[in-house]
């Protein structure tokens, strides 16, 4: 186990592999070797010599190639900025203050210069000329994920980041063995980070470049690999246990793990029948690191957290909050210690329980309540297969809302019987232990819960739910707007079609779907917001509905419009393609002729 002030210093075999990417004309993995990874970094680094020094802006697809332009920064006195996501404006606001931006994809850069760690390094560098680092220099800048407020910059030593790697190492090191590292948890955060890149460097393991986010994609090159560790958050985890080539990693996945929100006990169950054991759960935060970790094993009654050996966990006795003491932890801390924000309780042998989320406990017509258990409850009724409560303001009123994920049941009812039926019913699940002032008012019925690329829930997707707008609440004939990308000629919006779309009655009753005419309005509709005025079509070039749309169904619509009037779009979901095509807008404008 090398430090990672002393990583790229330390004796390796030079022809050792350090990492792999699949190569998808060969359909092979190439190895990268150790010493191309040094030489890599002594080259990058020497390019920045001549660049400015402070913090840049980290963005990769490519997780080798974050991992290059990584240690190039540090070793060139410099520090990460890794932004919170890709949206224009998040970046803009980086730039103001970054002295440059790597970025391996350019187009996700939409103003400005940036420097691709891999093409723009100098050549013949020296890596035994790579400085030792400084335990204490800033390493990396990164973002909480927003869950009870907006994103908040956390800087992370060195230390930080070294002290957390030796403790997963002397914890599961020997089960992960000589393992491929795989990870659908992005790099771009501090669990994908220390799971996903820097564990499988300082402790000599090999990591895939890669995300495979798909578990048809993902399974194979896992078995390909013969022995590997799956580092994943819930929402992947849950489509793992229900792909049916699954089965075929038992014996050859020695270990997955699971962060940025909590694992269901049916998936966690699920992938201990399928892979012979549980995933082990980590609890942690951008700002505390690692706190704890849990196995919910076949067959027990109480699953416990165990704390990591560095961290040392207290509960305040006024809130039940958690407190903790820890290495990891990059914040200042109160006397007593970091408070978490989750309630707890203890045991005598220093392991707990969660009971929840103080920002759970809310206020509804001057009564205090407790959202946890009450979405504990939902989650038992047969029509809900998950859900997520939240509070919002109407009128100067404040009412529960409740964000579901019907079971299969569930959406049979909402097609034959409406949501005020399916409301009904579930409020009868509720009457017995809860007030019904404290009932959920509104509704929003999705196929999963908006989750960020940590797996985590953040109020501000909840709550856009609810939101009012132009897209998603001005007309019965839009999807649900769930988020939205956009950049100087192009926007992509994550949608849900609605079940009381204006179209579907007497529309193929015994199984409506969406009209391609109305899915081409959505991208008509786009392009009008790209451009700032409503567009003409002039004539549809090419255009193909190839897999139907239908009530429930989450899928991405993405529009490009160029400088000569072509309108390009797409539409997709997760396992099928939409529709796509290509029309040509008039220059006209709707509206620029004269008037009748």
């Amino acid at each position: 186990m090398n430090s990672l002030s002393r990583l790229l210093l330390s004796p390796r075999d030079p022809t050792s592999a350090v990492a792999q990417e699949w190569d998808p004309i060969t359909h092979t993995n190439r190895l990268i070797s150790w010493e191309r990874l040094r030489e890599d970094v002594a080259n990058l680094r020497e390019r920045l010599s001549d660049e400015p020094s402070g913090g840049w802006v980290l963005l990769t697809e490519d997780a080798y190639a974050f991992a290059v332009a990584l240690l190039a920064l540090w070793h060139s006195g410099r520090y990460a900025i890794s932004p919170p996501n890709r949206q224009p404006e998040s970046l803009r606001n980086l730039q103001t203050r970054a002295a440059g931006i790597l970025c391996d994809r350019p187009e996700w850069i939409a103003e400005g210069p940036s420097v691709h760690p891999m093409l723009s390094g100098a050549s013949g560098a020296d890596p035994d000329k790579l400085p030792e680092l400084g335990p204490n220099s800033p390493a990396i800048e990164l973002y909480t994920s927003g869950t009870t407020g907006s994103e908040k910059p956390v800087m992370k030593t060195i230390a930080h980041l070294a002290d957390e790697v030796a403790e997963l190492e002397a914890l599961w090191g020997d089960r992960v063995s000589d393992s491929v590292f795989f990870s659908t948890a992005s790099h771009q955060h501090l669990y994908g980070l220390l799971f996903g890149v820097l564990w499988p460097l300082a402790a000599a393991h090999v990591f895939q470049s890669q995300h495979f986010l798909h578990a048809g994609e993902a399974v194979p090159k896992m078995i390909d690999a013969q022995s590997c560790v799956l580092a994943t958050v819930p929402t992947h985890l849950k489509r793992l246990a229900r792909h049916s080539g699954t089965e075929e990693l038992r014996g050859v996945c020695r270990l997955v793990f699971s962060s940025g929100g909590p694992l269901h006990e049916e998936t966690a169950h699920e992938i201990a029948r399928t892979l012979e054991y549980a995933p082990l759960e980590v609890l942690g935060s951008t700002e505390t690191g690692g706190i704890a970790w849990r196995s919910q094993e076949l067959g027990r009654s109480q699953n416990l957290w165990t704390p990591f050996p560095s961290v040392l966990v207290n509960c305040d006795p006024e809130n039940q909050g958690m407190l903790i003491r820890s290495p990891f932890v990059s914040v200042e801390s109160g006397d007593t210690g970091f408070a978490t924000g989750d309630r707890i309780s203890p045991l005598p042998n220093g392991s707990f329980t969660l009971e929840g989320r103080l920002d759970q406990v809310v206020k509804i017509g001057e009564k205090r309540l407790d959202l946890s258990p009450m979405e504990a409850k939902l989650r038992e009724h047969l029509l809900i297969e998950d859900v997520a409560l939240l509070t919002i303001d109407r009128e100067g009123t404040r009412r529960v809302a409740a964000v579901t994920v019907p079971s299969i049941a569930g959406w049979d009812v909402l097609d034959k019987e409406g949501r005020r039926s399916f409301g009904r019913i579930i409020r009868l699940q509720l009457a017995e232990d809860w007030d019904p002032i404290f009932h959920p008012r509104y509704w929003r019925m999705v196929p999963q819960l908006p989750e960020n690329s940590r797996g985590k829930l953040t109020r501000a997707s909840l709550s856009k739910l609810f939101s009012i707008s132009e897209f998603d609440a001005s007309s019965s004939d839009r999807p649900t707007l769930i988020e939205e990308f956009r950049g100087p000629k192009f926007l992509e919006r994550a949608c849900v079609v609605p079940h009381d779309l204006s179209c579907f009655p007497g529309h193929f009753p015994d199984g409506p779907v969406v009209p391609g005419v109305l899915e081409l309005d959505w991208a008509i509709e786009m392009a009008a917001d790209i451009l700032g005025q409503s567009p003409q079509v002039e004539s549809v070039q090419s255009l193909k509905f190839m897999h139907p749309l239908r009530p429930g169904d989450s899928f991405r619509i993405k529009v490009c419009v160029s400088a000569e009037g072509k309108l390009d779009l797409r539409l997709w979901g997760e396992e099928h393609e939409f529709a796509r095509g290509r029309v040509r807008l008039s220059p006209e404008p709707v509206g620029s002729g004269d008037s009748p």
